[in-house]
């Protein structure tokens, strides 16, 4: 009987990996069905190169960085964002394991939102840094670019479910 409700446990923990998977894929595939057109011009920069421009001429006004299309642009910097440059990784990662846990309705709308907003500015933070960067040190880009943000990006992705999700149940969990 032990060994029934052990498998049990475990095809529900295979049912929720499956699905974090399929949600995650799906969140994949339809990004990549977004024509690149509609990110230049339209998402990139009305929700990431105008915002970051604006901080950054906040933070170092001399910079006078401008936003154009999906560029920041500067007499120091040309710095262009890409699919794949827009944190949407981390954040399919997040809302997947948000929507698949067990947890009511109220708190997954709370980490959904929560998750977004982190993830959001941990991205316009990440490519704020890089314009500095850039502009400052472009040695240092393809390496803060390719490794350090993103692997920074998912840490701080994983710490925040790991939060959310500590806080979403009362049960007890008895040790492994």
């Amino acid at each position: 009987m032990s060994n029934n409700t052990n498998f049990t446990g475990k095809s529900r923990e295979w049912l929720t990996f499956t699905l974090f998977v399929g949600c995650y894929v799906l969140f994949d595939y339809a990004y990549f069905k977004i024509p690149v057109d509609l990110f230049s011009n339209v998402i990139y920069y009305h929700g990431v190169v105008t915002v970051c421009a604006d901080v950054l001429n906040w933070l170092a006004p001399l910079e006078q960085v401008l936003a154009k299309q999906n560029h920041l642009l500067s007499a120091k910097a040309n710095l262009e964002i890409v699919r794949g440059c827009d944190g949407a990784g981390v954040l399919f990662l997040v809302v997947s394991a948000v929507l698949v846990f067990p947890s009511g309705l109220k708190r997954k709308v709370l980490g959904l939102l929560l998750g977004t907003g982190l993830i959001y500015g941990l991205n316009l933070l990440r490519i704020c840094v890089l314009y500095f960067v850039i502009a400052y040190q472009p040695g240092w880009f393809q390496l803060i670019h390719t490794y350090v943000a993103p692997t920074l990006m998912v840490i701080f992705g994983c710490f925040y479910f790991a939060w959310w999700a500590f806080g979403s149940t009362n049960r007890l969990h008895e040790p492994a």
